[in-house]
């Protein structure tokens, strides 16, 4: 919705006092607020008959108009409304209650926030269906039209499924001799195909396949009438929705047939590659965006310049400067053993597309055509030039708003180039800007974390662990913690980097890395200590993948550290919602006689019945736990509460986050074995708090 366009809505209540409140949140929300209080199911009848409605508000415990009822009377007048119900207290049977019956969401009433926010998630939400509602109306009139076109055309146009005719026109009816098209539907599309072109057309004679698009296919084939008669063709075929299924479209093309069979010299067909064609360049690069989405593998647009290109028109003139461009076209496609995807959109853009190519590949690729260029001496009207070029590389995704927004990505890591060596001659992949509105949280995390990778530039520290009074095991604990080198500017870091980068796609490798430097650094410190133990943070990712047990046993062998050089810890979150791999993972390293910890413990519903899943053998309790026990009251029965229920599990309690001595007698007093924070010692980057000191 525009910001300017007000909010209609519906609230079910009985109290004007209460429909109030609600406006007067959505108001101090900047929300413009068209508001109508419906008390009675007669009157909610009226109201959603009358017209559509942005949200409706519907307080979950109000009799007169029982929940289910109102979720009734919107189905059967067939309205789109978002629906959020109020309760008020949060009762998790009444929520699980209310998104049955079909809400957006359960709120407690005087959580006004929480109630924004699902506000906001819910017009976005119904915004976007009547997007693709008005989306689904235009394409259902866009392929009427289209269909009339075909009806109409001068051209011989077919639908194919599976090899045969679902749909023919008027000129193809009569170019293969048949009275009516209606006559041409189920008969196989390969009798009209003479017998020596029928190979070329065999796999697109096979059911297709949404999640891998064929090729266009241009050829002149002879095509074979009713009465077996050949005539020389240019056919093209498309792969097209038609019917809201997958289909093929033939058409036969008299314009092109004269041009493609005249004697062309194997000049003249690689010239065709150097031929400045702005729509061939936008299909190859909108094929390439829909191949992506379909397969989930990222292609690759490459997007080669010639470096002072504007200076070579000046000083040679423009045909010259045409000529060195096609040479240089010319050369790149030769460095490539298979059919390649390019073509020149203008006279100085030369365009690639690779599929299902890796970043560090494409760049490798890029390096290499850049490198081959430099090194390259072209002879024109005898004359000999030496050449270097811009690359440009983008990644062609889902994520990629039109061929459009590609084109200017491939742009700015060419600017990017240039703007740092003023010469150009390599190649620069492109990273968005991670505060650009067009880029998601989940992006910027990734992307950030790739670009760290790369550089090297994440760094660890280790914090003590320290044992409360004597009752330690007299090992010494460390827990290692991920951090970025002071060196990255803090604008180049999105907020909260780290904590979502625990919930983040590329995670499993961060681990890695961790885990590869810590050994590296635990492997030195054993020799000088042998009772040093890391505890390390693995998120999600890793502990429900398969292959990440193997990768550590090997990492463990290659390092020559045994299993128990490790604690491996991990958020009670993950642990409750991937609890079937939580429990696997940690049997597992029972077997290897590891340890497993779970951190951020005590927010679950139940914690205690987690450990009864998971033979941990340390808890790390959440630091909103450690922060409310310090203001006494509450916070610290709740502590004594998890405290107690700790008692003969074998469990030992780390409290972490101790900044002040003033709660170290609860603690003591309590039975936490261990503590952690900065009240004991800040994180390091060396290993080297001293045990023995004491507290």
């Amino acid at each position: 919705m525009r910001p300017d366009e007000p909010l209609h809505i519906l609230i079910v209540d009985k109290s004007n006092d209460e429909a109030n409140r609600f406006i007067s949140i959505l108001r101090s929300a900047d929300f413009l607020v068209e508001a109508q209080l419906v008390t009675t199911e007669e009157q909610l009848q009226k109201y959603i008959s009358m017209r559509n409605w942005d949200l409706l508000l519907a307080g979950q415990n109000y009799t007169t108009i029982p929940t289910q009822n109102i979720f009734r009377r919107i189905r059967r007048a067939e309205r789109d409304v978002p629906v959020i119900l109020i309760s008020p207290k949060y009762d998790p049977k009444s929520l699980v209650e209310g998104l049955r019956f079909g809400a957006v969401d359960v709120v407690v009433e005087d959580q006004d926030q929480h109630l924004i926010k699902v506000v906001e998630r819910s017009l976005q939400g119904i915004q976007e269906r009547r997007q693709s509602r008005e989306l689904e109306r235009k394409l259902a009139l866009a392929e009427k039209r289209a269909h009339h076109l075909m009806d109409i055309s001068r051209f011989p146009i077919a639908i194919v499924k599976e090899g045969t005719y679902v749909y023919a026109n008027d000129a193809c009816a009569t170019i293969f001799g048949f009275a009516n098209p209606d006559e041409m539907l189920c008969l196989p599309v390969i009798d009209n195909i003479a017998a020596r072109d029928r190979e070329k057309l065999k796999a697109y004679m096979v059911p297709l396949d949404l999640s891998d698009e064929i090729m266009p296919f241009e050829a002149v084939v002879k095509t074979q009438d009713a009465s077996d008669k050949e005539t020389d063709a240019f056919l093209e075929i498309h792969q097209i929705q038609y019917d809201s299924e997958p289909a093929l479209q033939f058409t036969i093309n008299k314009d092109k047939l004269f041009e493609a069979t005249m004697a062309h010299s194997e000049e003249q067909k690689k010239a065709e590659y150097s031929a400045i064609q702005p729509n061939f360049v936008y299909e190859l690069i909108s094929r390439g965006i829909s191949r992506s989405v379909q397969s989930g593998q990222d292609c690759m647009l490459l997007e080669v310049q010639v470096d002072r290109f504007s200076q070579l028109k000046e000083d040679l003139g423009i045909a010259k400067a045409e000529k060195i461009a096609h040479a240089l076209v010319m050369f790149v496609v030769q460095l490539f053993d298979h059919n390649l995807d390019c073509g020149r959109i203008s006279e100085n853009r030369f365009i690639i597309v690779l599929p299902e190519t890796t970043e560090e590949k494409v760049v490798d690729i890029g390096g290499n055509i850049a490198h081959q260029i430099s090194q390259k001496v072209f002879d024109l009207d005898d004359e000999s030039f030496s050449l270097t070029s811009s690359i440009g590389i983008t990644v062609l995704n889902e994520n990629v708003s039109s061929v459009e927004r590609a084109l200017e990505r491939s742009d700015e890591a060419i600017s990017a180039l240039r703007g740092e060596n003023q010469v150009g001659n390599g190649v620069r992949f492109y990273i968005p800007d991670i505060h650009s509105e067009e880029i998601s949280t989940g992006e910027a995390v990734v992307i950030t974390a790739k670009s760290l990778l790369s550089k090297d530039a994440f760094s660890i520290r280790y914090q003590p662990i320290v044992a409360l009074i004597d009752g330690g095991s007299g090992r010494e604990y460390y827990e290692v913690i991920l951090g970025i080198n002071e060196s990255v500017p803090a604008s180049e870091i999105p907020e909260d980097f780290i904590s979502n980068l625990f919930k983040s796609e590329i995670a499993a490798e961060v681990d890695r890395w961790v885990i590869g430097q810590a050994l590296s650094s635990l492997t030195e410190k054993l020799k000088t200590n042998p009772e040093t133990q890391l505890f390390l943070n693995v998120s999600a990712k890793s502990f429900a993948d398969s292959d990440f047990l193997p990768w550590l046993q090997k990492a463990l062998d290659e390092s020559k550290l045994p299993a128990n050089a490790l604690i491996f810890q991990f958020r009670e979150i993950d642990a409750v919602r991937y609890l079937n791999q939580a429990a696997a993972f940690c049997e597992q390293m029972k077997k290897s006689q590891g340890q497993v910890a779970i951190s951020n413990f005590g927010l679950a519903i139940n914690p205690l019945k987690t450990l009864q899943r998971i033979k941990a053998d340390f808890v790390k309790v959440d630091r909103t736990i450690v922060e409310k026990l310090a203001t006494g009251g509450q916070g610290k029965e709740d502590f004594q509460k998890i405290m107690g229920g700790m008692t003969g599990t074998g469990v030992d309690v780390i409290v972490p986050f101790v900044e002040k001595a003033t709660i170290m007698p609860t603690l003591w007093q309590q039975g936490v074995r261990y503590i952690q924070g900065h009240y004991v010692h800040r994180p390091s980057f060396s290993m080297d708090y001293d045990f023995s000191e004491g507290l």
